[in-house]
């Protein structure tokens, strides 16, 4: 006993060293509690209390209604005698009558309303919460209900069934609601509009698509019917994997995969882009005669401005501390994880962030702004997920912006990979890596962006990509530019096959022409017995009665102008030629910076699966030209989204810078070697004064008379043949044969034969 009251004098001798006073042995226990009591003003505290609070009504309400008698005492039946029957006591009695007669049958509503407001306020985040959905879904549906009840059962109500006389099973609100619109209505009308609108009630209250259960259920029932359930479910979850918006393409640059380690602390790795080293290009071109290309030279890469040397950019340092920022600031919005890789690039920095468990994607991607305001940035682009990595791509820009020019990217081996003449030099990906593409393979491209976000300049570096690469022999051009400001400067060069293009009319009338062109082609082709105009110039080559036929790129600057004046017409040439233009070697370009639906219709955009998006004005112009989000977060000055024909997939690109005296050098450089020769029939003038139709092809060409005799002379008759002995077009030589074959001088093409010649030359003379 007596060591007891030792110890016991030692603990309160060693708590009065501590402590001086009395007074300060209480503040310290109140500090050490105030930690085991949750605060009143946290907020998931408060939360959780109003939620609990929801749940509890809802459970009053619910055994309320459940226990419901029209003979009890309330507000409006007083009587002394009868005992309360319902199991909530008079309370109850009185919240069970009024909510039956205001709302009828729509009052059993009401507790699974309260208890889901409960449910929500405890177990779902507030940026998730949709309360304006649950309750206008749930008003819906109780309107909407209480009248289906009122016009279907128009009959009074026994008092032992629900409510009391005089109001029907629909309540006072479903009583004016039906007097209302059956007397405007009638009763089939109003039955279909309140169906739709219970219907609508229940999707906004209950989140679910009719349409997708019902292709569920009748998969399930048809599974069933087959035996396949188990594979139906695992067809279905490989769907679903692969459905979505589109993300970025993996990185071209390897980066070394992090460690795990025990510290959570650990800086992430900076993965440097390696430094590219400037080669000259291999100009690569298609085995064409030497004849035709003559002593054309291809123009040199001297031409160019050197780019200038680029200093400066976030050291290790900075970009460690950025990412220790980014990590601090989403840990302050709820996302726990950590920074594992930075990738600095020439305009931004990208961030891979691993999340911890548990955390959702869409509670990421909803922070850009937030992180864009915490950040001190221009705008954060997240790419969730990074594709084949557990991370978040988180895109920011960098405080000084690094140049990205056009020769860097031309002269890179991986611009020179690619064979093609039509390879088309777009500028650098995020990690500064030089991003070439080919026009052959998309084979068609879509361009959209607002006005600055560098548009123009992206389509003078892919001009001049194929100008670097390709002779007049090889590409001829079409160049239609509405607004006369980006195309005027190539006025002139040997690869266009008409002046530059400036009146819509003139346009739409030069597209139908490319379009006839496009079939004199197929039917070269049907006679050759080839596939495509690849394996027409490799046959052409080893003959030499066959012209090898040059790639024409059409470059449509602004389609929304053309559109305004005759949207039907270039509507349906660049569908017919997108459609099916690849395989004779037409390839379009189309630009428009008011990527609206009604410019880009669902016809023109079904065929250019190959779409770039510089940076627009708003999420609906993005979805329209790429059907995802993320280019109104683009930083404008070439900054683009391009979408792979391929793969589907986006890819942030930098666009290459072009200045206007560059352009000038290599276009003058090109005027100075050859001459320009224009197909007569893409003319402007011809094209802006006729429309070409089928009455078009009875004028006599002037050298008509020409063509006649030496066909007649030599007893050949081809398109290819006159191109080739009379050095004019193929369209023209191709429209004086069909002339021939109308006058009765030669015959129908018949295949891969030679059309046969019924006039001599004997008798030609006296023709």
């Amino acid at each position: 006993m007596q060591s007891q009251l030792l110890v016991h004098q030692l603990i309160i001798e060693n708590v009065c060293d501590k402590f001086e006073t009395f007074e300060e042995l209480l503040k310290s226990v109140a500090i050490r509690a105030r930690h085991l009591i949750p605060k009143v003003t946290d907020k998931t505290y408060i939360d959780e209390v109003v939620g609990i609070a929801f749940i509890l009504f809802a459970l009053l309400i619910a055994v309320s209604l459940a226990s419901y008698s029209p003979a009890d005492p309330s507000f409006s039946t007083v009587t002394s005698n009868i005992e309360v029957q319902n199991a909530v006591g008079k309370i109850g009695a009185g919240f069970a009558e009024f909510f039956v007669q205001i709302f009828g049958v729509s009052s059993y509503l009401l507790p699974v309303f309260f208890l889901i407001i409960g449910v929500t306020q405890i177990r779902v985040k507030p940026a998730a919460r949709n309360n304006a959905s649950l309750i206008t879904g749930f008003a819906l549906m109780a309107i909407s209900l209480a009248t289906l009840r009122q016009i279907v059962w128009k009959s009074p109500v026994e008092t032992t069934l629900l409510i009391a006389e005089p109001y029907n099973n629909g309540g006072m609100i479903g009583e004016i609601v039906a007097g209302f619109f059956l007397h405007y209505f009638a009763l089939t009308g109003a039955y279909i509009i309140f169906s739709s609108l219970l219907l609508i009630g229940a999707m906004l209250a209950f989140p679910f698509s009719p349409t997708r259960s019902l292709k569920q259920g009748l998969g399930i029932l048809h599974a069933i019917k087959t035996g396949g359930l188990r594979a139906w479910r695992g067809h279905k979850e490989k769907k679903d994997a692969f459905e979505g918006e589109g993300a970025l393409s993996p990185a071209q640059q390897v980066v070394a995969e992090l460690e795990e380690a025990p510290r959570v602390n650990r800086q992430p790795e900076i993965a440097s882009p390696p430094p590219q080293i400037a080669t000259k290009p291999k100009q690569e071109i298609f085995d064409f005669d030497q004849e035709d290309i003559g002593d054309y030279r291809l123009p040199p890469l001297t031409l160019l401005s050197d780019p200038p040397l680029m200093t400066g950019g976030m050291s290790q340092k900075e970009l460690i501390a950025q990412s220790h920022i980014l990590q601090k600031k989403l840990r302050d919005f709820g996302v726990e994880g950590r920074v594992t890789q930075v990738h600095p690039g020439p305009v931004i920095t990208m961030f891979e962030f691993a999340p911890a468990a548990g955390v959702k994607l869409n509670k990421i991607t909803s922070l850009s702004d937030d992180l864009a305001l915490g950040m001190r940035a221009l705008s954060v682009r997240i790419v969730a997920p990074l594709p084949g990595k557990p991370t978040v791509g988180i895109e920011i820009p960098n405080p000084k912006r690094e140049a990205v020019f056009l020769k860097e990217v031309l002269s890179s081996p991986a611009h020179n990979r690619i064979s093609s003449i039509l390879k088309l030099a777009l500028g650098k990906d995020i990690f500064g890596n030089p991003f070439s593409t080919d026009l052959s393979k998309m084979p068609h491209l879509l361009i959209a962006g607002a006005t600055g976000s560098g548009k123009s300049v992206g389509l003078n570096s892919m001009v001049l990509s194929i100008l670097f690469s390709s002779t007049p022999a090889e590409v001829k051009m079409l160049m239609i530019d509405p607004k006369m400001l980006e195309f005027t400067l190539y006025d002139g060069i040997p690869h266009l096959i008409t002046p530059v293009i400036v009146r819509p009319k003139a346009a739409s009338a030069a597209l139908k022409k490319m379009v006839a062109e496009m079939q004199r082609r197929y039917e070269l082709l049907s006679e050759k017995s080839v596939r495509n105009i690849e394996s027409y110039n490799k046959l052409a080559a080893q003959s030499e009665d066959m012209d090898l036929l040059p790639y024409i790129v059409v470059f449509i600057d602004e389609l929304a102008d053309l559109m305004m004046v005759a949207s039907k017409d270039v509507e349906d040439s660049i569908a017919r030629l997108a459609q099916m233009a690849r395989a004779a070697g037409i390839h379009l370009v189309l630009a428009t910076q008011r990527p609206s639906v009604d410019v880009l219709t669902g016809l023109i955009k079904a065929n250019f699966p190959a779409r770039i998006a510089f940076n627009v004005s708003s999420k609906t112009d993005s979805r329209t030209i790429l059907d995802a989000n993320g280019a109104e977060k683009l930083l404008g000055k070439g900054d683009m989204l391009y979408l792979s024909a391929g793969t589907g997939k986006l890819t942030r690109v930098h666009g290459a810078y072009i200045a206007e005296d560059e352009v000038k050098k290599v276009v003058t450089f090109i005027k100075e070697q050859s001459q320009p020769y224009y197909e007569s029939a893409f003319s402007e003038g011809e094209s802006s004064e006729k429309k070409y139709s089928d009455e078009a092809s009875d004028d006599r060409d002037d050298r008509y008379e020409d063509a006649r005799e030496l066909v007649i002379s030599t007893r050949q008759a081809s398109a290819s043949f006159l191109q080739r002995r009379m050095r004019v077009g193929y369209p023209r030589a191709a429209r004086m044969i069909e002339m021939m074959e109308e006058d009765g001088l030669i015959g129908p093409a018949v295949g891969s034969k030679p059309r046969e010649v019924f006039v001599r030359k004997e008798e030609g003379d006296h023709v």
